[in-house]
């Protein structure tokens, strides 16, 4: 007899659809430049509240720019990764530094 597994439907790796403040645990909020180079953050526990750690990042960047002082990586976009099904880490949100 042959067992067959019954394929679990995910979304984006997810068991469910996201919403902005699904609970994710402990998500890592990473920001990219244009080359590929990235920084992690911090930890958020929802998108909502990565999407705002990243507005506050950006605009720390943007104030130390305008103030001649080294404000770090110029930031590309910024992604927050949970872990999904089967516990592999997924992209939950992706926001371009321009949409900020």
């Amino acid at each position: 007899m042959t067992r067959t597994r019954k394929q679990i439907k995910t979304y984006n790796g997810f068991a469910f659809p996201l919403q902005p403040d699904t609970d994710l645990g402990l998500a890592m909020l990473i920001v990219e430049d244009e080359e590929g180079h990235y920084e992690a953050l911090g930890v958020a526990g929802s998108i909502s509240e990565g999407r705002e750690i990243a507005q506050d990042d950006l605009r720390s960047r943007l104030q130390r720019l305008d103030k001649d002082d080294d404000p770090g990586l110029c930031p590309c976009c910024y992604k927050l990764w949970a872990r999904g099904v089967g516990g592999a880490y997924c992209i939950a949100a992706t926001w371009n530094a321009s949409e900020l």
